[in-house]
């Protein structure tokens, strides 16, 4: 079986580096609608049967502009949303409360829509889902850490393959398992 992983193109949204708990928590929000910024990434068709991707429209997008045969949109796919991890109004710098709620999801967190264990079982799914499917070379367009999550439960599936620590937008990374 090949995988074939891509991050969503970037995403058109200004940065802003200081942020109340309610502005981080709408920019979230914000940040699922935005548009898309295609760069030159191009993909043998020949080479994948199907591509999955997430239903979010970022990926959707990439996912479209990246791969002209069959696409199926899922929401096992879709990022790990991200929370502010507290409810006190307080103003830290955007950086931060990334970091804050990836440390209350991986520490499953009551301020997190999404736990770690619930995030692995998505993508437990999703592996049951593909295997099922019957194709061999499969393309997938998600987002950034989810991706970083999954690549590390397919490599316990035995998969190899190389990935960034940081995932680019609109790279191709491939896994192979024999």
């Amino acid at each position: 079986m090949k995988l074939g992983l891509i991050r969503h193109f970037k995403v058109d949204q200004r940065k802003k580096f200081f942020l109340s708990t309610d502005k981080f928590n709408r920019l979230m929000k914000e940040y699922d609608e935005c548009p898309v910024i295609p760069n030159e990434l191009t993909v043998n068709h020949s080479e994948w049967e199907v591509c999955y991707c997430s239903t979010l429209p970022r990926a959707r997008k990439t996912a479209e502009s990246v791969f002209n045969k069959k696409i199926i949109e899922t929401d096992l796919l879709v990022e790990v949303p991200v929370n502010s991890f507290t409810d006190k109004n307080i103003t830290l710098p955007l950086f931060l409360w990334h970091i804050g709620a990836r440390v209350a999801w991986y520490k499953s967190h009551k301020s997190q829509l999404e736990n770690i264990s619930q995030t692995k079982r998505r993508i437990e799914n999703f592996y049951e889902m593909i295997v099922d499917s019957g194709y061999k070379n499969i393309l997938i367009v998600s987002h950034g850490y989810f991706l970083s999550i999954f690549y590390q439960e397919m490599k316990k599936k035995g998969f190899t393959g190389i990935i960034d620590i940081n995932i680019k937008n609109g790279k191709l990374y491939t896994l192979t398992k024999q």
